[in-house]
């Protein structure tokens, strides 16, 4: 087990109003790392990590490069995996380097990792600059001394991102392909498409557990797939049927989804409703 007891938190008032919490979970004998970082009483996203029987998957963002550097230093490491390079994922792999481990990463990463592309503001106040590092492509399996992880090619969100699936315990680590079985913007690096064969494909694996490095460990199975994929296509029925009665796509995001709204504004558009849009209706019946 972990030297740090299950339900260790960690909280430390970093300036002003910012707060970071780092708290651990044992489930399954998955350490579960939750990153959460507070402005002014703004929770705002989590994170997860998890370290299983020396493997880590995900570094965590940069903001919380003290508390990784802590746990990590306290337990057994011996090989890490990102599911893929965006800085929430992968933003700390400097420390796995400085801690003689090179991660494992979907071969299309390993430039992201080498020199990070800029990070808009946004994203660096959430998460913050993502560090680079070396890294090395992922195979078909980890092994650990326990444990035979198949790592499965899984674009959609990301062309680089990679699920890890334990087979003999039913465990789906995720990275961001669940986060939620009902989504309403689309990322501007997403593929619509991608992600719809995806979610199709991880339906039909035997697992239990999701590990979301957005929600943590949930019971879900395959069921929540099939689910997330079914929103999908019947929002992409529902925009083509409007766009057939001549309503503009404008409209059409209006009458599904309502306007665009905060997150439109503070990402500068990466995450658009509209564009949500205007990928279903790119897509052939």
């Amino acid at each position: 087990m972990y030297r740090l007891r299950p339900d260790y938190c960690y909280a430390c008032q970093k300036s002003g109003e910012v707060q970071v919490v780092f708290t651990v979970n044992n489930r399954n004998n998955v350490a579960c790392l939750k990153m959460d970082r507070i402005i002014f009483g703004w929770r705002l996203r989590t994170a997860y990590a998890f370290l299983v029987d020396g493997l880590a998957i995900e570094s965590g963002p940069a903001h919380f490069k003290k508390q990784m550097r802590e746990f990590l230093a306290a337990n057994t490491l011996r090989q890490a995996v990102f599911s893929h390079s965006h800085e929430d994922h992968a933003g700390n792999v400097d420390l796995f380097n400085q801690l003689g481990i090179t991660p494992l990463v979907h071969e299309c990463a390993l430039a992201n990792l080498t020199l990070p592309p800029p990070v808009p503001l946004y994203r660096r106040i959430v998460w913050g600059n993502p560090a680079s590092g070396k890294c090395r492509t992922v195979g078909s399996t980890i092994e650990t001394d326990r444990h035979t992880f198949q790592v499965i090619q899984s674009p959609g969100h990301a062309t680089d991102h990679i699920c890890l699936y334990e087979e003999n315990e039913g465990w789906l680590f995720t990275g961001d392909l669940y986060v939620g079985e009902k989504i309403i913007y689309l990322y501007d690096q997403e593929d619509i498409a991608a992600l719809k064969k995806t979610l199709h494909m991880l339906s039909n694996l035997h697992f239990s557990v999701i590990f979301c490095s957005h929600r943590g460990p949930l019971q879900k199975g395959p069921d929540a797939f099939r689910r997330k994929l079914a929103y999908i296509e019947d929002l992409e029925e529902k925009a083509q049927d409007l766009q057939k009665l001549g309503l503009t796509p404008r409209k059409i995001t209006y009458r599904l989804l309502g306007k665009e709204d905060y997150m439109y504004l503070i990402s500068g558009g990466e995450f658009s409703k509209t564009a949500f849009i205007n990928a279903l209706l790119s897509q052939k019946k």
